[in-house]
C-alpha cells in the first residue's frame, strides 16, 4: 500500500503568492513526490502571507488543520520544499515536527530529506535546523529595517502607487529599481491637497477644534477627500497622527508578531529616518508634536499635563479650564433671557456647575458666576502672576529641582536594568540547557525546559515594559534649565499675542500656561503647567473686591490632591 503524502507551501506575503513561489513549490513537490515509487499525492496545505517567524504556531490556522487531520490518521508523509516552511521558531517548531514524527508521520524536505528522530543526534540536529532558521529571519529583519530607513532618508518608499501616497503627497517615479527590477515610487507634495493637511493641523494646534468639528468644517466646505469619500473622525485623526507631515516617512508601525493580527506598534518603535526630508515637511515639528499632545491630553482615561479645552461655540473664555472645587465637575455655559419693556429681549450667560444636571448635592454655595466676575479678575491674577515669574532667580529654583527630580525613578530603572540582565543570563542558560537535553546530559524534559524558556521570555518582555514606562516618566518629570528659561522669555511675547488675540486663539494660549482652574466658596485657585516651587499654583480669595489686592499672589498656596 502506497503512502499518502500531504504537501505544505507557505510563504511569508501574498505577493509571493500571487507570483512564482507556490507554483515553484508544488512542482517541485510534485517531482519529488514521483520519484518514489511507494507514495502518491493526497492534498496540500497553502499559507500565504503568513511568516512562519513572526506567528506562533497556534496562531497559525494551516498547523493546526494539519495537527487535527494527523490525529484521524488521514495521511502518511507531510512534504515541504525546505523545513523552513514548517517554521522558524527555534523553541517550538523543532517539537512540532517530534510531535508529527512521534504520531507516525514521516517529515520531508525536497532540498533536505528526512527529518527523522531516532537518537539525541537526530533531535539536535532537528533543534539547530530551526535555530538558524530563526537567526536567518533575525538578520532578515534587521536587513530590511536599516535598508528601509536608508531610502526613508532619501524619501524613497517601500509602497508605492496614488492610493497609498497620506493626504497631501503623492508617488513620482523615482529612477530607481529593486532587484527584481521593479521602479520604486518616491514621495512629493501635492500641491492640490498639501494646505488642507496644514489646516487642518493649525485648526486642531492653534484654533482648538477637535477632530469631528474639523472633519465637519471640510465637509461643509465641499473639500474633496481620497476616493471621493467624505471626512471623517479617523481620517482627520490619521492625519494628526503621520509624522511624514513634519518630514519623517514611518516605517513599521505595525507588527504581527507573537499575533494572528496586525497591531499598531507605539511611536516610540517607528522606523523614522535620522534626519529630516525638508521637502516633505508640510508642519513645524514643533507643531507636529504639539498634536500629539492634545491628542493624548484630550483621551478620556490620559489626564496629562497638556490638557486642551476643545472649542465649543461658548462666548466663556474659560470652559474647559473651569471646574468646581467643591464637587469636581466642570463649568459648563449657562444662559438666561428678559424680555425688555419696549420688546427687546436681552441676553444673559454664565459660568455654571455642571453637577446641576445630575445632582442637586454640590456644595457650591454660589451655582452660576457672570462672565466679567471670573474672566477679569482671572486674567488679571494671570498677568499679574507672568510678570512676577519674569522677576524671580530662577537659578537656586534649578539647582534644586535638578538635584531632587527622578530620584525614585532612577533607583527603580537601576534595579530594572538589573534584574533585565540577570533574565537574559538565565535564557543563555535555559537554551544551554536544551541542547544538553537533546544530547541526553540534562535532567530536565524537553517539555519542561520550553515552558521556562516561554515563562522567562514572558518575564522580560514585563520588564522591558517597566524599564520603557520609567524611562519615559524620568524624561517627562526632567526639569532642564533651558525649559524653564524657554518659559520666562516666551513671557512678554506670549502677553503680546494674548492681549492682541481673537477669541478662539485667546483660549489656546491660554491653555498653553494653564492647566485648570478650580472654584472653591471661598477662594478661586489657579494651577499652572510650569512647575517652580510656591509658583505652581495661585489662590485669590473670591470675596475680594475687584482691585489691585484681588490679584496678588499669594506664596503659600494651596494644592490640590491628586
Amino acid at each position: 500500500m502506497k503512502k499518502r503524502v500531504r504537501c505544505l507551501y507557505r510563504v511569508s506575503t501574498k505577493k509571493q503568492g500571487e507570483k512564482d513561489d507556490i507554483p515553484m513549490q508544488r512542482i517541485s513537490c510534485s517531482d519529488f513526490i514521483k520519484s518514489k515509487d511507494d507514495w502518491v499525492f493526497d492534498n496540500e496545505y497553502i499559507e500565504l502571507g503568513i511568516s512562519g517567524y513572526k506567528l506562533s504556531e497556534s496562531d497559525r490556522d494551516v498547523l493546526q488543520e494539519i495537527k487535527r487531520d494527523v490525529l484521524k490518521q488521514e495521511f502518511d508523509v507531510l512534504l515541504v520544499f525546505m523545513f523552513d516552511r514548517i517554521g522558524r521558531r527555534e523553541e517550538e517548531t523543532p517539537f512540532v515536527v517530534e510531535w508529527l514524527i512521534d504520531h507516525n508521520v514521516e517529515v520531508w524536505s525536497v532540498k533536505e530529506g528526512q527529518r527523522k528522530i531516532e537518537n539525541r543526534a537526530d533531535k539536535l540536529i532537528n533543534y539547530l535546523t530551526y535555530w538558524q532558521a530563526g537567526g536567518e529571519s533575525e538578520k532578515t529583519s534587521i536587513r530590511v529595517r536599516e535598508a528601509q530607513e536608508q531610502m526613508a532618508e532619501k524619501g524613497i518608499l517601500t509602497y508605492g502607487g496614488e492610493r497609498n501616497a497620506p493626504y497631501g503627497y503623492k508617488f513620482i517615479k523615482s529612477g530607481t529599481y529593486t532587484k527584481k527590477g521593479v521602479e520604486r515610487q518616491k514621495l512629493i507634495k501635492n500641491d492640490e491637497e498639501k494646505e488642507n493637511a496644514y489646516k487642518i493641523y493649525h485648526l486642531y494646534t492653534v484654533i482648538g477644534y477637535g477632530m469631528g468639528s474639523i472633519a465637519k468644517i471640510f465637509n461643509d466646505e465641499h473639500i474633496k477627500a481620497r476616493r471621493g469619500k467624505v471626512w471623517s473622525t479617523s481620517t482627520i485623526s490619521s492625519i494628526l497622527s503621520n509624522p511624514i507631515y513634519m518630514g519623517y516617512p514611518a516605517y513599521s508601525k505595525k507588527t504581527s508578531r507573537n499575533m494572528s493580527s496586525r497591531k499598531k506598534l507605539p511611536f516610540d518603535d517607528w522606523i523614522l529616518p535620522k534626519n529630516k526630508i525638508e521637502e516633505l515637511a508640510i508642519v513645524s515639528e514643533e507643531t507636529w508634536y504639539k498634536a500629539q499632545e492634545i491628542k493624548k491630553s484630550r483621551n478620556t482615561n490620559d489626564n496629562t499635563k497638556y490638557n486642551k479645552p476643545v472649542q465649543t461655540r461658548s462666548t466663556l473664555l474659560f470652559i474647559g479650564m473651569l471646574r468646581c472645587g467643591e464637587c469636581g465637575y466642570s463649568f459648563t455655559t449657562s444662559e438666561s433671557k428678559k424680555i425688555k419693556k419696549n420688546g427687546d429681549v436681552q441676553k444673559y450667560i454664565y459660568y455654571r456647575c455642571s453637577s446641576i444636571r445630575f445632582t442637586h448635592n454640590c456644595p457650591l454655595e454660589k451655582k452660576s458666576y457672570k462672565k466679567n466676575e471670573l474672566e477679569e479678575p482671572i486674567i488679571n491674577t494671570i498677568l499679574n502672576f507672568l510678570d512676577s515669574i519674569e522677576q524671580i532667580d530662577l537659578s537656586e529654583i534649578l539647582k534644586e529641582n535638578i538635584l531632587n527630580n527622578n530620584q525614585k525613578e532612577q533607583k527603580e530603572l537601576a534595579k530594572c536594568e538589573k534584574k533585565i540582565i540577570e533574565i537574559e543570563k538565565k535564557l543563555i542558560t535555559l537554551k544551554d540547557e536544551v541542547i544538553k537535553s537533546l544530547n541526553g546530559n540534562s535532567n530536565f524534559s524537553q517539555e519542561l525546559l520550553n515552558e521556562l524558556i516561554e515563562n522567562t521570555e514572558n518575564e522580560k518582555e514585563e520588564l522591558l515594559k517597566e524599564k520603557k514606562e520609567l524611562k519615559k516618566i524620568i524624561n517627562q518629570k526632567n526639569l532642564e534649565k533651558n525649559d524653564i528659561t524657554k518659559f520666562k522669555n516666551m513671557i512678554p511675547v506670549w502677553k503680546k499675542e494674548f492681549l492682541n488675540a481673537n477669541f478662539e486663539i485667546k483660549k489656546m494660549l491660554l491653555s498653553e500656561i494653564i492647566k485648570e482652574i478650580n472654584v472653591f466658596n471661598n477662594k478661586i485657585e489657579i494651577i499652572f503647567r510650569i512647575e517652580i516651587s510656591n509658583y505652581k499654583n495661585i489662590v485669590y480669595d473670591i470675596n475680594d473686591k475687584l482691585n489691585a489686592d484681588y490679584c496678588k499672589i499669594i506664596e503659600n498656596t494651596i494644592y490640590l490632591p491628586k
